[in-house]
């Protein structure tokens, strides 16, 4: 992932992801296999998603948990 991406939190990773590829937060929801609603909590940071929805969120983005997930220095 490019170094911008390294120094911002997971849930902003998130948001620019998901502008990067032009999806809507509804179709972004359902690459990651929940709704809307579950989506935007995890953008604003208002919930962490669990571990089976970390690896859908990767795999939609075409990226690791890791890179999208790890701790931000």
């Amino acid at each position: 992932m490019n170094d911008l991406l390294d120094n911002i939190t997971w849930n902003k990773k998130l948001a620019v992801l998901r502008v990067l590829k032009g999806w809507t937060q509804v179709e972004a929801a359902e690459k990651c296999n929940t709704n809307q609603k579950v989506y935007w909590n995890w953008e604003t940071g208002n919930a962490y998603p669990r571990k089976n929805s970390r690896a859908a969120i990767a795999r939609a983005f075409e990226t690791t948990e890791d890179e999208i997930f790890k701790e931000v220095n």
